[in-house]
């Protein structure tokens, strides 16, 4: 049983240093291009060169060509309102390695979803006055941004590192399926499951590990009556709680789009 007086004495800058340690290690054993595996039956790989023998010579039919750079940046792309990427579950292709520090990069530092997935809770916090320790103002609203920053470095760095060591898609897999609630529910589902590179459907180990073990993290900053064991484990649960909201924008936004386009 761990107490908020365990954590008095600790840095938390060393928790981010660890966190940061196994994503480095853990995206730098993953290959820097991962083959795709067609993860349905339906699902076409690409195609090798064909060498055709002609009267005249050989000819050969060029394989395919690879991703533009467009494509290839939408695999790592980020939803600035969810602040997670996406694939679809029709044609699901794994990130290679180097994709997942890309991924990793736009969800954390570089993407306006990683500024906002920051700013935006810490204004929350600063309307609520939570913690009404850390006061109002200028001062009390950057204690709780930096707060924010530094708890979505240690839950991003444990998801993606996590992941790319057990080859877990870091992104939200969205349904292939039709209708409302059948899509809502998969979007419920992917808090607690998610595709491996195999695209099988693999119990979400990494998001949970990131969600809770940033939320313990939090702790060790915050005013000492917040406990692991109580406040830890509450912000864990509310971190699930905004992954479903994610995952609903996530599954929903091609079709808002659409709705758009339209008008």
């Amino acid at each position: 049983m761990l107490h908020r007086s365990d954590w008095q004495h600790s840095d938390w800058r060393a928790i981010v240093f660890i966190s940061s340690l196994t994503l480095f290690m853990s995206l730098g054993t993953t290959q820097a291009a991962a083959q795709y595996i067609p993860a349905r039956a339906t699902d076409l790989a690409p195609r090798p060169a064909e060498t055709v023998q002609d009267g005249g010579g050989t000819l050969t039919t060029p394989s395919p060509p690879d991703a533009t750079p467009s494509e290839k940046k939408d695999r790592t792309s980020v939803n600035f309102a969810s602040g997670r990427g996406t694939v679809s579950e029709d044609d699901y292709h794994p990130l290679s390695g180097k994709e997942r520090w890309q991924y990793y990069l736009r969800t954390t530092y570089w993407s306006p979803a990683a500024v906002f997935g920051a700013a935006g809770p810490a204004i929350g916090a600063q309307a609520g006055n939570s913690p009404p320790e850390w006061g109002g103002g200028i001062k009390g609203y950057s204690r709780r941004l930096a707060s924010e920053f530094g708890n979505n470095i240690i839950t991003n760095s444990i998801q993606s590192g996590l992941a790319a060591l057990i080859k877990h898609e870091p992104r939200y897999v969205r349904s292939a399926k039709k209708g409302f609630f059948k899509r809502t529910g998969h979007a419920l589902a992917f808090v607690f499951v998610t595709y491996n590179d195999d695209g099988k459907v693999r119990p979400a180990i990494a998001n949970l590990a990131a969600d809770y073990g940033g939320a313990f993290a939090q702790i060790a900053w915050y005013p000492s009556r917040y406990t692991i064991r109580g406040d830890g484990v509450r912000f864990g649960n509310l971190a699930l709680g905004f992954n479903f909201v994610a995952n609903l924008i996530n599954e929903f936004t091609p079709d808002i789009k659409r709705v758009f386009k339209r008008k």
